[in-house]
C-alpha cells in the first residue's frame, strides 16, 4: 500500500464493507455446495431486494419473452453469477454512508456503467465474460465511494471541481489527497474479497501507460472499465450534462479492445439505448 495511501485510512477509520447480504450471496456462488433455493432463501429475507431482482431480470437488459414471477424462476433462468451480480448492483447503495446529490451521482454513473460495460462485452471483437464486465463497471469506481463516505467535505471539493472546471476526477483527487480513487479503490475490492483480476481492473482503469503491461485477460478487463466509463461520461451519466469533447477513440483502452474509429458512433447509440431501456432499474 502506498504510504499516502496507508495514511488516510489511519486517519479515517476502516474501509467501507460489502453489505450484508450480497456478501452471503457471493460466498454462496463460491460454494460448489450450495443451491439455487439456498440462494432464494437469502434474496427473499430482504422483500425490497427481492422485488428488484425480479423488476432487472424482466426488464430489457435480458429480454425474456416470457415473464418471469419468482425468485425461483429468476435464479433457474440467469445462473448463480447473474443473480450475485444484480444483488451486488440493487445493495450498493447501502455501501453509502448518506445520499445527497454527490452520492445519488456517483450511485447513477456506477449502475448504468455496469449495465453499458455488460452491453459493450457483447461486441463481436471484445472478448470479456458478461458478469464479470458487468460486476466491473459497476464497481469500478468504488474508491469514490470510500473517499467521498470518509472525507465528505473534502470530496465534495473535489465534485466542485471536476463540475465547475472541467477538469477529470483523478486530477482532482490528486491534488486534494494526493492519490486517487482507484488505488483506494483496489483496497477496498481486496477487502471485500473480490478476483485479483477485478481488483487489477479496479486499480488500473486510469493507468493508460499500464494496460500493455498486464496479462491478456486483465488487459480486456480494465480496458472494457476505462471505455465503459468513458463512453457513460461522454453521454452526460453521473454529469450535469454530457461531455462532448470526450473522444472514447483516443485512450489506449480502446484500441486494447480490438475497437476502431469506425466503432464509436455505434456504440454511443447501443449505450444511449441500453440506459434508456433500463433507466431506474436499480435506484
Amino acid at each position: 500500500m502506498e504510504p499516502r495511501v496507508q495514511q488516510f485510512v489511519n486517519r479515517v477509520g476502516d474501509l467501507p464493507s460489502v453489505p450484508a447480504i450480497a456478501a452471503t450471496v457471493i460466498a454462496l456462488a463460491e460454494d460448489p455446495n450450495a443451491s439455487a433455493d439456498d440462494l432464494r432463501a437469502v434474496i427473499e429475507r430482504d422483500p425490497a431486494l427481492a422485488a428488484r431482482i425480479l423488476k432487472v431480470a424482466n426488464s430489457s437488459l435480458f429480454g425474456f419473452s416470457r415473464r418471469i414471477e419468482t425468485l425461483r424462476h429468476a435464479i433457474a433462468l440467469l445462473g448463480f453469477r447473474t443473480v450475485k451480480n444484480l444483488v451486488l448492483g440493487a445493495s450498493l447503495k447501502e455501501v453509502f454512508k448518506r445520499f445527497g446529490l454527490t452520492e445519488r451521482l456517483l450511485w447513477e454513473h456506477s449502475t448504468r456503467c455496469g449495465v453499458v460495460a455488460a452491453r459493450l462485452s457483447e461486441h463481436p471483437v471484445i472478448d470479456v465474460d458478461s458478469e464479470e464486465a458487468f460486476t466491473v463497471g459497476l464497481l469500478h469506481d468504488l474508491g469514490k465511494i470510500a473517499l467521498n463516505n470518509a472525507a465528505p467535505e473534502e470530496y465534495s471539493k473535489v465534485v466542485a471541481r471536476v463540475y465547475n472546471e472541467g477538469i477529470s476526477f483523478v486530477e482532482a483527487e490528486r491534488e486534494i489527497f494526493a492519490f486517487d480513487h482507484a488505488e483506494l479503490g483496489a483496497l477496498v475490492a481486496e477487502k471485500w474479497r473480490l478476483s485479483p483480476r477485478l481488483e487489477t481492473a479496479i486499480r488500473m482503469h486510469h493507468t493508460p501507460e499500464a494496460l500493455e503491461l498486464l496479462p491478456l485477460e486483465d488487459r480486456r478487463l480494465t480496458a472494457l472499465a476505462t471505455v465503459s466509463t468513458c463512453v457513460c461520461t461522454r453521454l452526460g451519466v453521473g454529469r450535469r450534462e454530457p461531455v462532448l469533447d470526450l473522444d472514447p477513440r483516443r485512450h489506449p483502452a480502446w484500441g486494447a479492445l480490438g475497437l476502431g474509429d469506425d466503432d464509436l458512433d455505434g456504440i454511443l447509440e447501443m449505450a444511449a439505448t441500453v440506459l434508456k431501456e433500463t433507466d431506474g432499474l436499480f435506484g
